[in-house]
């Protein structure tokens, strides 16, 4: 057995923040820096151990609940650097927040971070988020109504045709009182490998130009999936200009392995630094504008941050990503940017749109309680970095496995981020999901936060309004059924159910597992 030789750390940019809480310090928010699982943990911990380490990625929260005392430190600022910041309990105490940002030199001027201190760590969240669109000059969003919007994905996957997709669309404009799209997206699968954006695949026969007409045509806007920071290895793009691509420490191609299947399967990382790579990006969408697609889904975006050797050897992985990203905004400045697979906080003031949770699926499985956890967890987020994306809703019956609770629990999620998108055929829904669906474009609970909570729980109760009237959002998606008592939320004991939709419930309803509701209150009476 060979055993790894040890090898010495690279000098970085580190500090510590001395944590003065006196009262016992035993609350801890955590996240992580993108919308992949990388743990199995509510964002909420309880810290409660005599000596140990609880680690964050870009922002940490520690306090005493009991004396609502809690101190925040975030990054402000990914130009050059993630920040990881990590809770350091001794002796029963929290005394320290190491900060680590492993791109910066020591020499080098550190990301920004922001320490704030307050009663409620829901309000520092709010504060922090702010401060970073703040910084990236991103302005408050207020949308007036949710993105609607289709896409093929989940329901065909990589085997959809442009027949799938023309019957799909011809669907939608038959639908639209029910569920008027905004935005139809020609999805992954299009392609003949991954990089090679204009190279259509037998199933694809026409131009995508016309595709884009015709939903343009059916009164929709149009989008399209892409990767623009990959190519595979079996790609034309990657046999022309194999100089492009980001190298390992001996100079070789550095790959991944990604989703798709062989022969498309090892994923090369475009090099951003290189000035033919950002003519070569800003080519792609521009072409794609031209041809009359107004809304990018940039998917994979993660593997744009790919470790190795670029042409500019002073650049790190995070502002590559950053300049490759400015490239395609500045190339398309009108169209919609929806970021996926991607870091949060160095996409904030280039993209509008980020997914906040991982891949669903139609059938609940562990994959739809993750996404529901960790887009939920990300309300902070919502409308103040950019508009958050959920993932797609289910309301059908046909290629599923999930209850009508269970699609109701989709649906919410769209409702509360007011990203209502689907991939389902709706010329194969019945009336009462179709129903749902108009609800779900219909809907919105807006100024959202947990309305209560507690550590080592996931967050799945949360306050808002909808229609400037006080709302109660709850989602179940635990085995057991909830008892939600209204004076609990300090709520009036007559509240509407609107989701279902249950009609008036008194000072109580009962939740089942596996299910939602949203609760609003009442229109106020004047004499």
């Amino acid at each position: 057995m060979n055993i790894p030789a040890l090898c010495p750390e690279n000098p970085c940019y580190r500090a510590e923040i001395k944590v003065d809480i006196l009262t016992p310090t035993v609350f801890l928010y955590s996240t992580v820096n993108n919308m992949a699982i990388s743990r199995e943990l509510p964002s909420l911990q309880s810290i409660t151990a005599f000596e140990s380490e609880f680690p964050s990625e870009d922002v940490i929260i520690v306090g005493d609940p009991v004396h609502s005392k809690f101190l925040l430190a975030g990054a402000v600022t990914a130009n050059r650097s993630f920040t990881f910041l990590t809770a350091v309990r001794e002796a029963r105490r929290l005394v320290k927040i190491r900060v680590l940002q492993p791109s910066i030199k020591p020499e080098e001027p550190p990301e920004e971070i922001l320490i704030l201190t307050g009663s409620d760590w829901r309000e520092l969240l709010v504060q922090y988020a702010q401060a970073v669109a703040r910084k990236a000059g991103v302005t408050p969003m207020k949308p007036a109504e949710n993105l609607t919007g289709y896409c093929t994905w989940y329901y065909y996957y990589t085997a959809v045709t442009a027949q799938d997709f023309q019957e799909n669309l011809n669907a939608l404009r038959l639908h639209r009182e029910s569920y008027p799209a905004r935005v139809v997206q020609v999805d992954d699968g299009y392609q003949t490998f991954m990089g090679d954006w204009f190279d259509r695949n037998d199933r694809w026969p026409e131009p995508l130009e016309t595709v884009a007409r015709r939903i343009r045509k059916a009164g929709m806007e149009a989008g399209i999936w892409l990767m623009p920071f990959q190519a595979s290895t079996a790609s034309r793009l990657y046999r022309e200009h194999p100089d492009w691509f980001v190298t390992d420490e001996n100079g070789e191609t550095a790959v991944s392995e990604g989703w798709s299947p062989k022969p498309d399967h090892l994923w090369a990382c475009l090099d951003a630094t290189v000035p033919a790579v950002r003519d070569h990006l800003a080519t792609i969408f521009r072409t794609f504008r031209a041809q009359g697609f107004t809304y990018f889904k940039m998917d994979g975006l993660g593997f744009a941050l790919k470790n190795g050797r670029r042409r500019d050897p002073a650049a790190t992985a995070v502002s590559a990503f950053r300049l490759g990203l400015k490239t395609i905004r500045e190339a398309v400045p009108d169209a919609f940017l929806l970021g996926c697979c991607s870091p949060y906080l160095p996409c904030v003031g280039l993209v509008d749109m980020c997914r906040v949770g991982p891949d669903t699926q139609p059938e609940w499985g562990t994959m739809i309680p993750r996404a529901l956890h960790c887009s939920m967890e990300r309300w902070w987020m919502f409308d103040r970095w950019f508009r958050a994306d959920p993932d797609v809703m289910f309301t059908r019956t046909d290629r599923i496995r999930l209850t009508l609770g269970e699609c109701r629990l989709t649906v919410l999620a769209g409702i509360l981020t007011g990203v209502t998108l689907t991939s389902d055929n709706l010329g194969t829904l019945p009336a009462e999901r179709l129903a749902l669906l108009r609800r779900a474009a219909q809907l919105r609970m807006r100024n959202v936060r947990p309305a209560k909570w507690r550590l080592n729980c996931y967050l799945n109760t949360f306050s808002g309004t909808v229609d400037g009237k006080a709302a109660l959002a709850v989602m179940n998606e635990t085995e057991q059924e909830m008892t939600v008592e209204f004076s609990d939320f300090n709520l009036p004991e007559e509240l509407e159910e609107i989701l279902q939709p249950a009609g008036m419930q008194k000072n109580k309803i009962i939740v089942p597992r596996h299910d939602a509701v949203l609760l609003v209150a009442p229109e106020r009476r004047t004499k």
